[in-house]
């Protein structure tokens, strides 16, 4: 026991136990931010490197999307052309009594004149020769004349029919009396004569050397001449359907003057087809 004032001793630290702890503690806490950092920033790492990835998918989209056409949803509008339609030529109106051109493209076998698809035997006495027609609608020509007074000739023609262009044919037996019409109208070849007039016009059907073909004859008279040998002149045309086209025979030939009557009916009867 004690018998006078107590004294209190100081007290000396904690074990060596106590310390130990304290630094584990901190230790702990310290591997635990680490811990939450090294998650964290890999956390990161991945949702960048996924939102990188996407957004170069669409990047590389959005190129790929570049370079292709856009289509338009919106209608477009057409401009109409401005530039006019190119013009055309009318129609040329028909002719009554259209006129061929004088061109000569066949030749004349031995001791026969050829025109068109025809041939035929030119009588004793038209011992003229022309390649000019008085015919409508006629080119190839070649014609036969003899005179009978003055200026004034009996004929004999071949030829080729050639009608107007764009005009469709009418046939052998229109046209045939068409160019009968035509040569009565032809106020050039008929000189100072005047009151002509037409009379016993006859059409038929003919065949000339085993090809089908129309005749139409007429007597053409004159009511003021001053002619000594005739007044009337007897006109002849017979169009012909030949391998070559139609081809066609005319006559023109005063009325009384006996030998140019026969050397026309000669003509007629010697016509043929082309002899090669």
């Amino acid at each position: 026991m004690h018998t006078g004032p107590h004294y209190t001793a100081p007290q000396r630290p904690s074990g060596p136990s106590g310390g130990r702890n304290v630094a584990l503690l901190i230790g702990g806490i310290s591997f635990a931010l680490v811990f939450l950092l090294i998650v964290g920033a890999t956390v990161g790492y991945l949702v960048l490197r996924s939102s990188g990835g996407g957004a170069g998918g669409e990047g590389g989209g959005g190129s790929a999307s570049a370079s292709q056409t856009t289509i338009s949803s919106e209608p477009v509008s057409t401009e109409p052309s401005t530039t006019p339609p190119p013009e055309s030529s009318p129609p040329e109106e028909e002719k009554l009594c259209w006129s061929a051109s004088d061109e000569r493209v066949s030749q004349n076998p031995s001791g026969r004149l050829r025109g068109g698809g025809l041939e035929m035997v030119p009588p004793a006495g038209f011992d003229s020769r022309s390649n000019r027609t008085f015919l409508a609608f006629t080119t190839d020509a070649q014609m036969a004349s003899a005179p009978i007074e003055g200026t004034w000739v009996s004929s004999i023609m071949v030829g080729k029919i050639e009608w107007q262009p764009g005009v469709e044919y009418p046939g052998d037996k229109a046209a045939s009396e068409r160019l009968i019409s035509c040569l009565f109208a032809n106020a050039s070849i008929w000189g100072d004569t005047s009151q002509r007039t037409l009379h016993d016009q006859v059409t038929e059907a003919v065949t000339v050397a085993g090809m089908p073909g129309y005749r139409t004859t007429a007597t053409l008279k004159f009511g003021k001449h001053n002619f000594e040998k005739f007044e009337s002149t007897r006109l002849e045309v017979v169009v012909v359907s030949t391998p070559e086209g139609p081809s066609v025979f005319a006559s023109d030939v005063a009325i009384g003057v006996t030998e140019h009557e026969d050397g026309a009916t000669e003509a007629y009867k010697s016509l043929t087809g082309l002899s090669g």
